[in-house]
């Protein structure tokens, strides 16, 4: 009894020690006054986060959501008077306020949010300047203010990355901004390494366009994808396909990330998931047989929306936007283009033997199973294991587009396998294809024996 006392009494008073040492941590969070910046042009942008209750110290004043509307001119005074910017030779940069302090929950905790245009000297740009901000540490000298860049082009910052600059506390209340090393072009590379790694890992978006090319390199006979077509028709029909995805998905990505067009993500997910199945389906049998470019600039339509959400949270300028919307689109063409690269040696030869019925079945059928799960996950919130299971796939891409093409030119090699010599009753048939391909294997594999 007396150990278990004492075990409990130790327990307890850990505990005590760990809530004693955490809880200032986690106060002081809640207290933290934020500047974040946000670069355009020549000028700049500043944002003050401030905590209600250490603003209401510093005003030596009740604040509520009614008292911060009345109030509004004595905090904008206040703020003013304790704000300022300057080049370093001490010429001070122009102050204007944007818009009217607001109440605004950040994580939780009230804040006092207001907005500020900082416009420097004339023939001056914001690319060297001092911060002065005495704003809260002038009445409560445990105050800290983080300064941050959220948005600049020229250094590729953006929304969804903050870059911290410094932190104001007590009597050191300037923070030095150097922008001198950056310039057009770094932005420029940021999107469009983000446009490709969109698509990189985006496995819907792919999976949409890689079954669609499943059956480019066929014909059609009474209703069902039969034996393959020469090698000019087949690039030609693949170029279209892709050249159509491209303005599709360019025009909605355009008019959403300039806001032109606003649509809830929940209804687009499910229609790329839709589209995913659509194309499927097609792949197992021609549904709209030589309209592949009509269907993939539809769906493209969809697909562009989906991609502005990207952009959306990057926090650009409206330029900005124009330049990152062309640099983001290149990078999603170039990833387009490096994967239909990976994946064309494939799908023509092995389009080229009878194996390919069973490939382009199997694929299609997969592809469906993927695309209805996605859509029963995005409608209705249901876990979907499937999406480990894409993501393994996605991360081996390169050598499954290996092992598929080996494959496709080691069954060329074989006259039993090769389409030509096929009968086209039997091309039809996935399950006799497959059976003859594996007895044909089979033999094979005795004659080198």
């Amino acid at each position: 009894m007396i150990r278990y006392r004492f075990r409990s009494a130790l327990l307890i008073g850990l505990w005590l020690c760990s809530a004693r040492f955490s809880l200032p941590a986690w106060a002081h969070s809640m207290y933290q006054a934020a500047v974040l910046l946000d670069f355009h042009g020549s000028a700049a942008d500043a944002e003050l986060q401030l905590p209600v209750e250490r603003l209401q110290i510093a005003l030596n004043t009740q604040l509520s959501r009614q008292s911060i509307e009345r109030e509004r001119a004595p905090i904008t005074s206040y703020l003013l008077r304790n704000f300022s910017a300057s080049v370093p030779g001490g010429v001070a940069f122009r102050i204007d306020p944007i818009d009217s302090p607001h109440l605004f929950s950040i994580e939780g905790a009230p804040y006092v949010v207001a907005r500020f245009r900082l416009t420097p000297p004339a023939g001056a740009r914001a690319d060297l300047f001092d911060l002065h901000c005495g704003v809260l540490l002038d009445r409560v000298p445990s105050q800290v203010v983080l300064v941050s860049i959220r948005t600049d082009w020229r250094t590729s910052t953006f929304a969804d990355a903050p870059q911290l600059v410094g932190a104001l506390r007590g009597s050191d209340r300037s923070v030095r901004i150097d922008r001198r090393d950056g310039n057009w072009w770094h932005g420029f590379a940021s999107v469009f390494d983000l446009g490709m790694r969109h698509i990189a890992e985006g496995t819907d978006h792919l999976l949409f366009l890689l079954v669609l090319l499943f059956p480019a390199p066929l014909l059609i006979r009474r209703a069902k994808w039969v034996s393959y077509s020469d090698m000019r028709p087949c690039l030609w029909r693949i170029g279209k396909i892709v050249t159509a995805f491209t303005a599709g998905h360019s025009i909605t990505l355009a008019a959403s990330a300039m806001d032109v067009v606003h649509v809830p993500s929940r209804p687009i997910e499910v229609l790329i998931a839709f589209s995913i199945l659509v194309s499927a389906i097609h792949a197992l049998r021609p549904v709209f047989p030589g309209r592949e470019a009509v269907v993939a600039g539809c769906f493209g339509l969809v697909h562009g929306l989906a991609f502005a959400t990207t952009l959306a949270g990057l926090g650009l300028g409206r330029w900005d936007r124009v330049a990152s919307i062309f640099g983001f689109n290149l990078g999603i063409e170039a990833m387009q283009l490096v994967v239909v690269a990976i994946a064309l040696p494939s799908l023509i030869l092995l389009s080229r033997t009878r194996l390919y019925s069973s490939v382009r079945t199997a694929g299609a059928i997969f592809a469906g199973a993927i695309a209805i799960s996605w859509i029963a996950q995005r409608l209705w919130d249901l876990p979907n294991p499937a999406d480990a299971l894409v993501m393994a796939l996605a991360q081996r891409a390169g050598w499954i587009a290996i092992g598929l093409t080996s494959l496709g030119a080691m069954a060329l090699r074989s006259p039993r396998l090769r389409a030509d010599s096929v009968p086209h009753h039997a091309s039809e048939n996935p399950a006799s294809v497959f059976e003859t391909s594996i007895h044909t294997i089979q033999e094979n594999c005795l004659e080198s024996q």
